[in-house]
């Protein structure tokens, strides 16, 4: 009987374990999310900040790319711009949180444009981003990069 009870005990505790790990990961993501925002924009995380901090994926702009990104409504260059990034240390939240932002949409075709006002990379491809209210945006691929911020 004693080893009945044993099993007993320790499959309880692995229940409660299990249970409060699943309640922890859901009051941290809540926390995270309520104070650094789920979506929008963000700049990277300065020393004097007393608050802990998560990382998440970000479309920053490229430094070739004279630090700049358009943040559109839609992935084509006719589409409005919602939002303007001019700072390397600034981008817009990944719609997906992944390394690479998530999967790609192909929409119209855009181009890259150096800092010295020449021509770079001719593409079409686009990432899915949020633009500061939450809303779904899009951002040129190869004129960014993701990075945690």
């Amino acid at each position: 009987m004693p080893h009945q009870t044993d099993r007993i005990l320790d499959t309880r505790r692995n229940m409660v374990r299990k249970n409060l790990v699943r309640r922890l990961a859901w009051v941290a993501s809540i926390a995270a999310l309520t104070t650094l925002g789920l979506v929008g924009t963000a700049e990277a995380n300065d020393a004097g900040s007393s608050l802990p901090t998560a990382t998440h994926w970000y479309m920053t702009p490229n430094p070739g790319n004279d630090c700049a990104l358009n943040i559109r409504s839609s992935a084509s260059t006719s589409g409005t711009i919602v939002t303007h990034l001019s700072s390397c240390s600034q981008g817009a939240w990944c719609w997906y949180q992944t390394s690479d932002c998530g999967s790609t949409v192909t929409g119209g075709s855009y181009t890259c444009n150096y800092a010295d006002g020449s021509s770079g990379l001719h593409s079409n491809v686009w990432v899915r981003v949020a633009d500061k209210n939450g809303r779904l945006a899009y951002v040129a691929r190869w004129c960014g990069f993701a990075q945690q911020l």
